[in-house]
């Protein structure tokens, strides 16, 4: 009877901590007394406030005890090595967050033990951490069908030893993630390759570049990944990576209108699972054009850093883009007659508005989902219609104001697929420098991410 009302009684105690700017508290809720050989249940609520990327809540467990997952919402759980892993790259959006998962205690144990634990989390770029104990202690009550020669106290258990399997000898490699020399584009702005090699058996990856000042991230290609960008920052994130063995991630930097641009300096890490360890790694950046190299040069040169011989620098190619750039108001002679409709099976969602500048057509707001591509950025308007259409660009060329920028784009997609082939197709035209697929809902941009869901 005396252990029946302990079977029967579940004491729930928890800690809040209150983080400053982030209105958010933690409470871990487990009962008083578990049973040696049951599982006992644990769970974990986090009322995040503000916080909405990457967070990690990790325990450790004495000897003789184990894990597994109940429910982690939006999170990936993980137990090895006595502790606990649970991984948010992307927190879920409800203000409140709960985890259950359920822990085993060995049959032979008896004695008393303090569930702490570690929360991580990142505010503005910063990583913080908040470490929390329990104040009481939980008591583990005997098995009384074992032979009590074979119960142990919880502090002199050695029957579940930890073991660590040693990690097998890594390929030494020059790099996991590469970042081709930022190319200046005939807009002034900047394209950025970044080649990456797959961290074969990770459970996530992120890449995290810091951006100079005065300017604008456009995404061009994020490899399915999820993107944030803040003033100077830009995240890349995979829940699930890419079925490569190596794969590219591509954006844009566009000067901001009025506004002085710092020296283009990035920084950049990436961060992958190996195990149960978190690895961190610098992005290199190399002077070469990436998109000229086969898949072989490639794989080369994440292993050994060496430059194929002859291959054309980045940097050269900057120069070559700054001396074949048009002019902001190109010369031709202007087209007074009335342009076609571009030739559509279905109302295009993204015509004319009816009004010019610089006489190229504005483009209307349309309806719905659609996708185009863009091929220009300039502070100043130009006659963008003539002139793409003098360099065999097929689809009408339209304007419009975005950013403090005007930008031109051709064509009227309904898939991104459509759009990513056109877009191959010109870019083979020289005088079209790094066209990119841009997505639109209801005439106002969007991220290609949300219009593809």
């Amino acid at each position: 009877m005396k252990y029946l009302k302990h079977y029967l009684v579940w004491v729930m105690l928890c800690l809040s901590f209150s983080l400053m700017g982030q209105e958010m508290k933690i409470s871990i809720d487990h009962p008083d007394q578990v049973n040696a050989g049951k599982e006992f249940s644990v769970t974990v609520t986090i009322e995040k406030g503000s916080l909405t990327d990457y967070s990690r809540f990790s325990q450790d467990l004495p000897l003789g005890l184990s894990a597994t997952n109940v429910s982690s919402p939006n999170a990936d759980f993980s137990f090895d090595n006595q502790r606990i892993r649970i991984i948010w790259l992307k927190l879920p959006a409800t203000n409140e967050v709960k985890v259950t998962y359920n822990i085993l205690v060995n049959e032979r144990l008896k004695g008393s033990f303090i569930l702490g634990g570690v929360f991580a989390y990142v505010v503005e770029d910063e990583r913080k951490f908040l470490n929390f104990e329990r104040s009481s202690e939980i008591t583990i009550v005997p098995s009384s069908t074992l032979d009590q020669a074979l119960i142990v106290d919880i502090k002199d258990f050695k029957g579940a030893s930890q073991t660590t399997t040693p990690a097998s000898a890594k390929e030494e490699a020059f790099a996991m993630a590469i970042r081709q020399k930022p190319v200046l584009q005939s807009s002034g702005g900047y394209l950025v390759r970044l080649l990456v090699k797959n961290p074969t058996g990770s459970k996530y990856a992120k890449i995290e570049e810091t951006i100079p000042s005065g300017y604008i991230f456009e995404e061009v290609n994020s490899q399915e990944g999820i993107v944030s960008h803040a003033a100077s920052t830009v995240k890349f994130i995979w829940m699930k990576l890419p079925e490569l063995a190596e794969f590219e991630v591509v954006y844009r930097l566009v000067p901001k209108q009025n506004e002085s641009q710092g020296d283009m300096v990035i920084e950049g890490l990436l961060t992958y699972t190996s195990g149960n360890e978190n690895m961190l790694v610098q992005v290199k950046e190399i002077d070469v054009a990436l998109e000229d190299l086969s898949g072989t040069e490639k794989r080369n040169l994440l292993a050994t850093g060496e430059v194929p011989s002859g291959a054309r620098k980045s940097s050269a190619t900057a120069q070559q883009q700054v001396a074949q750039r048009p002019a902001e108001k190109p010369d031709p002679p202007k087209v007074t007659e009335t342009t076609p409709t571009p030739r559509t099976t279905r109302p295009d969602p993204s015509g004319a508005s009816g009004s010019n500048v610089g006489d190229t057509r504005v483009l209307a707001p349309g309806q719905g989902v659609y996708f185009r591509v863009q091929v220009a950025a300039h502070s100043k308007p130009f006659d963008g219609r003539t002139y793409y259409r003098s360099v065999g660009v097929d689809q009408e060329v339209f304007v419009e104001q975005h950013d403090g920028l005007y930008k031109y784009t051709a064509g009227s997609f309904q898939s991104y697929g459509d759009a990513e082939a056109y877009r191959k197709q010109i870019s083979r035209i020289s005088a079209v420098k790094g066209p990119f697929v841009v997505a639109y809902k209801d005439g106002k941009r969007v991220s290609l991410n949300s219009a593809r869901r």
